[in-house]
């Protein structure tokens, strides 16, 4: 199981899959809907996953 919790300050938001492709495609449609990024890169998309992402 993987966990994603957003690191901005503002924002409490997590988010739970049982595959880390899903988990995140979620993290994308976040970022679109709460934090307006039109396009996430492969970069934060990486630094994200590094950082913010949790095995369980």
């Amino acid at each position: 199981m993987y966990q994603f919790r957003c690191g901005h300050q503002e924002c409490f938001s997590q988010y739970t899959a049982s595959d880390k492709d899903a988990l995140m495609q979620q993290v994308e449609d976040h970022l679109k809907e709460a934090h307006n990024v039109d396009k996430a890169t492969e970069t934060l998309m990486s630094y994200l996953e590094q950082t913010c992402v949790t095995t369980r």
